[in-house]
């Protein structure tokens, strides 16, 4: 087992088994050593949609659940594409969260997938970050997030 497989079972955590995207675009693009990856939602390993709005119908602990289920699918995505022992460094995350137009608060949200690719790729899951608001998110998501990735060369 390697090690990032050992941190993802330490912490409990499996990942998802993802289907091709419903529509015209790649889960993941390369070129040279980054991976882009395109957004993922905070949809379960049972397809179950964690859904609402910050402000409005969703607390904290929910939207801090959504980041992490959305991390966890990221993960998923960049093993498929290149495998998590080959991440060299997460360079960019952007995370986008549902929110009622007065909650100010999206960078609580964020931390939920930032401590997690932390807690599974260590030092490579530093990264840079923006925490966006947005009124609605395909499939009534509560939290998108996309990552630009360095990978070791092949």
């Amino acid at each position: 087992m390697t090690e990032v497989k050992e941190r993802l079972a330490a912490l409990s955590l499996e990942l998802p088994v993802l289907g091709a995207p419903q529509y015209a675009y790649e889960a993941t693009t390369r070129w040279g050593d980054l991976l882009w990856v395109s957004g993922q939602i905070s949809r379960t390993a049972t397809g179950e949609i964690l859904g609402g709005r910050m402000g409005e119908n969703a607390t904290r602990e929910d939207g801090v659940a959504a980041a992490e289920t959305s991390a966890l699918n990221l993960l998923a995505r960049i093993d498929e594409a290149v495998g998590l022992d080959n991440v060299a460094q997460v360079l960019k995350l952007d995370i986008w969260v549902a929110s009622a137009a007065d909650f100010v608060d999206q960078p609580s949200v964020a931390e939920g997938a930032s401590r997690l690719l932390l807690a599974v790729l260590g030092d490579a899951g530093r990264h840079a970050r923006t925490a966006l608001p947005t009124q609605v998110l395909p499939k009534g998501a509560l939290v998108e997030l996309d990552a630009t990735v360095a990978v070791r060369s092949a």
